[in-house]
């Protein structure tokens, strides 16, 4: 796996570009300044083994703190500057970033369109992670540069996500990659914000159709029921599953989930389908998959509590927005299948 953090630049002062000075030359303001010590916190235990930033002053200063913290030098690389506009200062800025994002080809006359500026960042990302792989990489960037790589991972990713970033600065963006692609993008405040009330969209999704898994989720049955686990320290319950570990496949992750979270020492294991959720800071794609669970040892003492078995979802679930969707999309699947549930 690697991982990127995307570092958004702190307040930049558009005074200096509305006068006339080069937008690559523009300073950050002293509330900016000083806000290269949000980032500076949220690095520190990141272990970055390299940092990169767009050439333009307000991204490089906006990580050079953390930089300079961890001896680690920033390559500029040029083709992760920001869109430009037009060599004018353009009043109605919303009215023109609302017409790019509705029509990516859309640019005035000694501008960039959204085209543009997405397929040179991509090349430019696309190089970072050739020649960085499995390690952890600051790119400091920009508000438009940056909503167009997450456009290319997400096509949900629009104009109105746009806008509720705009005023977030400095922002950050963590995306995991595999060989086969972006597996999660995660969005993060600086600082950040409490997320407990954010609502989840799932999305189901044929086997092997989104690739690039960052999570397993498994379905198991035991003796004529579905079995589900508790973690410690908690009075819910989810079906087993987490994290696929480097090196692992899928269906390795999903057989080591079920033996850490329920005990299951004896069991068949079949790939049922895929899913991905989105949230207001989030974006990620799992594999789901059925156990056969014939035999049960102990609880390996974990992160798990205790199994327990239901008819079908437990009423107090970890997981309220996630659970529903995926039980009854496996529902659908054991039924088509012809398995017994």
């Amino acid at each position: 796996m690697t991982t990127v953090y995307f570092i958004r630049h702190a307040q930049s002062d558009n005074s200096a570009r509305r006068g006339g000075r080069d937008d690559a030359t523009r300073p950050l303001t002293a509330q900016g300044f000083a806000s290269r010590a949000l980032v500076a916190d949220f690095l520190r235990d990141k272990k970055i083994d390299a940092v990169f930033s767009s050439p333009y002053k307000r991204a490089v200063d906006t990580v050079s703190l953390f930089a300079e913290n961890a001896s680690l030098p920033i390559q500029a690389i040029d083709d992760l500057r920001e869109r430009k506009v037009d060599s004018v200062w353009v009043e109605d800025f919303i009215a023109f970033a609302e017409k790019q994002w509705a029509d990516f080809s859309y640019k005035l006359s000694d501008g960039e369109s959204l085209s543009e500026v997405q397929a040179r960042n991509i090349a430019a990302l696309s190089d970072i992670i050739e020649n960085n792989r499995g390690k952890n990489i600051v790119i400091g960037t920009h508000g438009t540069a940056l909503s167009t790589i997450i456009n290319y991972y997400d096509k949900t990713y629009g104009f109105e996500d746009f806008m509720a970033m705009v005023g977030k600065m400095p922002w950050a963006v963590m995306m995991v990659f595999d060989k086969n692609g972006c597996a999660q993008i995660i969005k993060i405040d600086l600082p950040p914000k409490d997320r407990s009330a954010e609502t989840w969209e799932v999305v189901t999704a044929d086997l092997g159709s989104l690739k690039s898994y960052r999570y397993v989720v498994v379905f198991a049955r035991h003796k004529g029921a579905w079995l589900y686990c508790r973690a410690k320290g908690r009075d819910t319950y989810e079906a087993p599953g987490g994290h696929i570990e480097p090196g692992e496949s899928a269906l390795e992750a999903a057989g080591r989930e079920l033996c850490e979270e329920t005990g299951a020492t004896d069991f068949d294991i079949t790939p049922a389908f895929d899913y991905s959720t989105r949230r207001q800071n989030s974006w990620s794609k799992a594999q789901v998959f059925f156990a056969d669970v014939r035999e049960l040892g102990a609880l390996p003492g974990f992160e798990m509590e205790e199994t327990k078995r239901f008819d079908g979802i437990p009423d107090k679930m970890t997981y309220p927005q996630v659970l529903p969707p995926l039980f009854e999309r496996m529902q659908a699947w054991v039924a088509d299948k012809g398995f017994v549930a």
